[in-house]
This record gives structure tokens, sequence and C-alpha cells, in this order.
């Protein structure tokens, strides 16, 4: 198996869950447990990931306060 890495960053919009539920994916609908993300990619695919793989993954964007962030982006509440 050969191993493989992103050629460039990926911006995506990550919202954890608080509670389970099910929700529409491209694939069909998926179950959220508690502490599972739902990421939605560039493209607004979206996708379920566990905490131990976000966290392994993903980055917050780094902001300051006096910048306008008007994307919308949540990395947990």
């Amino acid at each position: 198996m050969s191993a493989f890495r992103t050629r460039r960053p990926l911006l995506v919009d990550a919202q954890q869950c608080t509670e389970t539920k099910t929700i529409t994916t491209d694939l069909g609908f998926c179950n959220v447990q508690r502490g599972d993300w739902i990421v939605r990619g560039e493209n607004g695919e979206c996708y379920v990931v566990d905490d131990a793989f976000f966290q392994r993954t993903f980055a917050p964007l780094q902001t300051y306060p006096w910048e306008n962030n008007e994307e919308g982006r949540c990395y947990g509440s």
C-alpha cells in the first residue's frame, strides 16, 4: 500500500454534533453520533467523521479579532 497526501490545503465547513441525528449526504442518509463532525467540502459534499480522525486531519483557520470573518466557519461550539 502506498501513502498519499493532499496536494493543496482543503477549506471546509465543520460543525461538531451535540446530539444523535440522521443527516442527508451525497451517498444517502447517515447517522451522526454525539461528538462526530459534519464536514462540508469545497464543492458542497457532506461527510461525517469521528472526533479522533477530525482532530488528526483538520486545524482551525487562524483569525484575528480585527478581521471581518464572514466565512461562517465553525470548529466546535
